[in-house]
């Protein structure tokens, strides 16, 4: 036997294959490789740590140690912070790995190099849980082309989330104030008006400088029809080039073409007469706290965020003893694109020391289901309790703002939601939401798109640097004139290279719809 079992792993390693020996159980079982030296492991996620984050680091580290030998720190970078300190965290090199997805700088630090190319051969050997549970449609949409070749600089989530952008407003204020109910985003300006003049410690809607601050303009356009997938997504403004996700041809527009600049002006124009009412915060270009946040303090009359990230919120108001409505962010005909497996994912770092018992920790966190309850939900018995028919629910005393690591904010979005059991704190108007998503949610067929911004560079880089100066005063309505801003922005965008960059995302989309035939 042993002979044999000698030659076996002699032809292992003339094929090329790793060999393992000396692991420990859970590293045998996850196929991973030697985890007889200690490691420890630097992460990023996206947002602020929460209070209760280092118990939950305390029994995470507990668990690692025991199952990959490892242990685990994870930083923050926060909203505020994300377009300055993202490059910068990734060129410092202390870290093994990074959140990340379209919208968080995927493709730009693919391209710079500051990710590590993985393969399906990798995740496959030291991340066999996520590895079964990844349909094959994550790989080709996490493609990106560098340096001339298409790979995979990402690990995407196995269950993409089934949510769509909404808002929530206080009911119980609107009711108050006699406002009519609120079908759409674009039908809430009696609400704003309402709460200016009834509610002086609020502002209607507080918006931050990163997440928020686009929003009432694109929730409008959305409702129009207008709205495209950005294939320049990126935190911030993006170039406001791409397609409709019910034109499965793929034809390329932006922000310039005939059919939208009428509308993108006229929309600009109701967002500035809210903005000079007082109905959004003065101070949105410097403000680094989410609406969300300030919904849940009390202070914003409107938050903005989606299906899931606005569940915590929900849960504040109930506890408060306030009564909230969703509304969800749809086009005329009540679509919404699906997310893409992309939309939350982990990068490696290109210089990660660790990266087997990287991706043997990433394996845990994402796909066992005790590892998933602690990280997306915290300690049990401290943050949370099963009921008897299996939710989610407060322990005994706890609400959901004295929670110290409420559920979704910690950051870990990328983990296995087929895991995660319901919450007891559910509203009738939620769990209705959660099943008007079924007809609301339509594939896009043109999800696995990535732009390769190698060729226009510079010209994306500049173009980006003209939506950040000229188009975000534009969206947000702090202009004197929109019809003079929205020239200035188009004659600078032109003179950065913003032509180049629509002709590159053209070319590049009719190849790619090519490629699916």
């Amino acid at each position: 036997m042993k002979r044999l079992r000698g030659f076996a792993l002699l032809l292992m390693v003339i094929a090329g294959a790793p060999v393992f020996g000396g692991g420990r159980r859970a590293a045998e079982s996850s196929g991973g490789s030697d985890t007889s030296k200690a490691v420890h492991l630097v992460g990023y996620l996206l947002g602020e740590e929460l209070v209760g984050m280092p118990d939950v680091m305390k029994a995470l580290n507990e668990k690692l140690k025991k199952d990959i030998n490892a242990t685990m720190e994870i930083r923050y970078i926060g909203w505020g912070d994300l377009s300055s300190k993202y490059p910068l965290v990734l060129a410092s090199g202390d870290l093994d790995w990074i959140y990340t997805a379209p919208w968080a700088y995927y493709s730009q630090e693919a391209g710079k190099g500051a990710f590590k190319e993985l393969t399906q051969d990798m995740i496959k050997t030291y991340m066999p849980r996520h590895f079964a549970a990844l349909d094959s449609v994550a790989y080709k949409q996490a493609e990106v082309t560098v340096n001339g070749r298409k790979g995979i600089y990402m690990i995407p989530t196995s269950t993409p989330d089934r949510k769509c952008g909404s808002i929530l407003i206080r009911k119980d204020l609107r009711l108050k104030y006699g406002v009519p109910e609120i079908r759409r985003f674009s039908d809430i300006e009696a609400y704003l008006e309402a709460i200016k003049k009834n509610e002086p410690s609020m502002t209607p809607m507080m918006l931050d400088n990163t997440y928020d601050i686009k929003r009432p303009w694109g929730d409008m356009m959305t409702e129009r029809g207008l709205y495209i997938e950005d294939v320049y997504s990126a935190t911030g403004s993006g170039l406001n080039i791409g397609y409709d996700i019910q034109d499965s041809g793929g034809r390329i527009r932006n922000i310039f073409d005939p059919e939208y600049r009428g509308a993108a002006v006229e929309i600009a124009g109701k967002v500035k007469s809210w903005y000079d009412k007082g109905y959004i915060n003065s101070d949105a270009f410097g403000n680094t706290v989410r609406s969300k946040e300030a919904f849940s303090q009390g202070k914003s009359a409107v938050a903005f965020g989606n299906s899931i990230d606005l569940q915590s919120n929900m849960a504040t108001a109930v506890d408060n003893g306030w009564d909230v409505e969703i509304i969800p962010i749809v086009s005329p005909d009540r679509k919404a694109a699906r997310d893409a497996y992309t939309n939350n994912g982990v990068a490696i770092a290109a210089n990660s020391r660790n990266v087997e018992r990287t991706l043997m920790a990433l394996d845990l966190l994402m796909q066992e289901k005790s590892y998933v309850l602690l990280d997306y939900f915290g300690v049990e018995g401290k943050n949370y309790v099963l009921t008897s028919d299996g939710k989610i629910s407060m322990p005994p005393g706890v609400t959901n703002d004295t929670n110290t690591y409420p559920p979704d904010a910690a950051g870990f979005w990328f983990v296995s939601k087929d895991l995660q059991p319901p919450l007891a704190s559910w509203t009738d108007s939620y769990i209705a939401h959660r099943q008007e998503l079924g007809s609301i949610l339509i594939n896009d067929a043109l999800k696995g798109f990535q732009i390769n911004k190698d060729p226009i560079k510079t010209e994306e880089a500049n173009c980006a640097n003209v939506f950040a100066q000229y188009g975000q005063p534009f969206f947000l309505g702090a202009v004197k004139d929109v019809n003079a801003a929205f020239a200035e922005l188009e004659r600078n965008a032109r003179t950065a290279g913003y032509d180049k960059c629509v002709d590159a995302a053209r070319s590049q989309m009719a190849a790619f719809v090519q490629s699916l035939k």
